[in-house]
């Protein structure tokens, strides 16, 4: 009875683990989605900045959160640039809302 109990707690410790992280995700619509839908690798930036925010595999995305004010109350400079590899531009912005996408290539 004791050898039983020694291996219930890893695995209780395991189960309240995954609850707690699970917990402290943000919901899907909290989150503002980049999805490649190219054929092509894509660097995303800041249409301001010089700096590559992430770069996607076709097929690949990302979940990005932010201030609400970039949906509401969003700067004109706002503006996200993808650019595949043989040099094709995609731009999103500058009004971003939580709980929305953007499929980079549709």
């Amino acid at each position: 009875m004791a050898n039983m109990r020694v291996h219930l707690l890893p695995i209780g410790l395991v189960i309240v683990g995954v609850l707690v992280l699970s917990a402290c995700q943000p919901r899907a619509e909290a989150m503002f989605y980049i999805i490649n839908t190219t054929q092509e690798t894509v660097t995303v930036k800041w249409k301001s900045g010089t700096r590559t925010l992430l770069t996607l595999d076709p097929g690949e995305g990302y979940s990005y959160g932010f201030a609400d004010s970039r949906c509401t109350d969003p700067e004109q400079g706002a503006i996200l640039i993808a650019t595949s590899e043989t040099g094709k531009s995609y731009t999103y912005g500058p009004r971003m809302c939580k709980g929305t996408s953007w499929l980079i290539g549709k």
